[in-house]
């Protein structure tokens, strides 16, 4: 499945600790469950439910929905959401989001497309350049949620070539750098956000001859690597494409960045190849005292009772601040009948509110981060046990959303071609390459060109 690999592993222990509780995780998915409903929309007097739509009609009409939240806990917790719409009809069908682009496809074909798709940012954007989504009923839920009360940088990737919106940012996920607050105290260190401060927290912290590390980084050739790796390239100005989709992985920067990264790893790190589960597990066992992870380790520090002594530096900067992470958004499809348009606007604006909003985070408290500023900050969200432990940090959690950049998109536009560069881990190759000891400039020159033969 598409899910990053630390969300899966979160997954997989959450079937047996959140089975049952309050979270709605899929907001959308809530999209699901077939709600009693009101006229099909097709009678010219709008039928009797009462709701007026402002311009004078009140017609809605059975939709379907699709959302990627196919877990088996996370269906149970959605079907009552999706029942409380009482509008019209909601079918929900679930998939794996690896397989929508082919389900769609199939769609089309037989004109039988979703009203409503939940999906992350990258399907979103090839959907929208194919001209599937629209616009215009984006930009009225965004309009009716509030486009103040959305993090800039969660819309970024929505966001379509004309500055217009494809769908409505939903939630997500990001990953920076956690840290034992007592041990940077104790050294005198400051906020491991700057390169300059993350060596100098690596140095101090670094005592091998005690089993004590300085950072944990993925040094693997995986997902987990190229992750990590993500916000310290970006904030150096090194990226994948440029802005006319050409590959620029040869540049001085990508070079400096992965020299960079190799240093800490390499000079600081624990010995070996590690992923998210071992790098992880270096912080709980207290041999590391700084990693880079997701946020998605929350509720494992809270286990480990190391919440009150754990700080979250939301970004790296350099040049810029970045941030690693996942967008997750609902998009409305053109399906050129008004009181089917109108329904789905409806039911995805319904998803919004708040009740339905931080159900659906708390079903993965800590792990899908509000992009709605004035939810993150409500206490119905806070009053959580897993926030609640994890006070103001949940705010800053929440704030790195606002520089989440990846590889595969520029300036906000989605490039479909990094797909089969990151399926091929063509970038977390070259970390890994380098950190057993190839030159960075080389790697970097060669790995280049392999994935310009990748996308041609």
């Amino acid at each position: 499945m598409s899910i990053e690999n630390h969300e899966e592993f979160r997954s997989r222990r959450e079937l047996l600790r959140w089975t049952g509780s309050a979270g709605s995780a899929a907001v959308l998915a809530a999209l699901a469950g077939c709600s009693g409903g009101t006229n099909s929309g097709d009678s010219g007097d709008g039928g009797d439910n009462g709701s007026d739509n402002g311009d004078g009609s009140n017609e809605y009409a059975p939709i379907e929905t699709w959302s990627k939240e196919q877990q088996a806990e996370r269906r149970q917790i959605i079907s009552p959401m999706v029942e409380e719409f009482d509008q019209a009809d909601v079918q929900i069908e679930f998939f794996d989001e690896d397989n929508i682009p082919e389900e769609l496809s199939a769609a089309r074909a037989a004109g039988d497309l979703p009203n409503v798709l939940q999906v992350q940012a990258q399907t979103i954007q090839n959907l929208g350049n194919e001209g599937v989504l629209s616009t215009e009923s984006a930009q009225a839920v965004i309009d009716a949620i509030g486009m103040d009360d959305l993090r800039d940088g969660a819309l970024e990737f929505m966001t379509t070539p004309e500055g217009e919106y494809f769908a409505v940012p939903h939630d997500g996920w990001v990953q920076g750098i956690w840290y034992r607050q007592s041990k940077f105290d104790e050294l005198g260190l400051p906020e491991p956000t700057t390169w300059e401060n993350i060596r100098e927290a690596a140095e101090a912290l670094h005592d091998p001859d005690n089993n004590q590390y300085g950072i944990g980084l993925g040094t693997e050739n995986a997902n987990f690597t190229r992750q990590a790796f993500t916000p310290i390239a970006i904030s150096n100005g090194a990226r994948v494409f440029n802005e006319a989709g050409e590959i620029v992985f040869d540049s001085p920067e990508m070079v400096e960045a992965l020299e960079f990264y190799v240093d800490l790893a390499q000079n600081y790190g624990h010995p070996g190849k590690h992923v998210y589960d071992a790098t992880r597990q270096t912080y709980v066992n207290e041999n590391s005292h700084m990693i880079m992870w997701s946020s998605y380790i929350i509720d494992d520090l809270l286990e480990a009772e190391m919440a009150d002594d754990t700080a979250f530096a939301p970004y790296v900067r350099r040049d810029t601040d970045a941030s690693y992470g996942q967008v997750t958004g609902f998009g409305i499809t053109e399906s050129g009948d008004d009181a089917v348009q109108r329904t789905a606007e409806a039911f995805t604006e319904y998803m919004f509110q708040p009740d339905q909003y931080v159900e659906w985070l708390h079903m993965a408290p800590g792990g899908m981060q509000s992009v709605r500023q004035s939810v993150s900050e409500s206490d119905a969200y806070q009053d959580n046990e897993v926030l609640t432990a994890w006070e103001d940090t949940v705010a800053t959690i929440s704030s790195a959303l606002d520089n989440v950049q990846r590889f595969g998109f520029v300036n906000g536009q989605s490039i479909p071609e990094f797909g089969q560069i990151a399926s091929q881990l063509l970038v977390a190759e070259a970390v890994v390459r380098v950190y057993e000891g190839e030159d960075a400039e080389t790697v970097a020159s060669e790995q280049a060109e392999a994935m310009r033969q990748a996308i041609e």
